[in-house]
């Protein structure tokens, strides 16, 4: 998952490099720079999503929670 996380957050660095101008020029009469930037934006968000899941993950596992992978299931349907 932290492998995820820095891919994304390289694809977001890629992003605003492309963004500014820095990378890239006008294809076909077309400018990339809000092609850029939302690269940026996707990059960022995922990025975040993934560093939030594994802290959320890590914080449960800290404090002893149960996941639902090691749950018992309840014995009848009213439990």
């Amino acid at each position: 998952m932290l492998f995820f996380a820095l891919l994304f957050a390289g694809l977001t660095i890629f992003g605003v490099c492309v963004g500014f101008g820095t990378i890239g020029g006008p294809m076909y009469g077309q400018a990339l720079n809000s092609y850029g930037w939302a690269l940026s934006i996707n990059g960022a968000a995922l990025a975040a999503f993934f560093v939030l899941t594994r802290a959320r993950r890590a914080l449960r596992v800290r404090h002893g929670a149960t996941t639902s992978a090691n749950q018992t299931p309840p014995k009848s349907l009213l439990d």
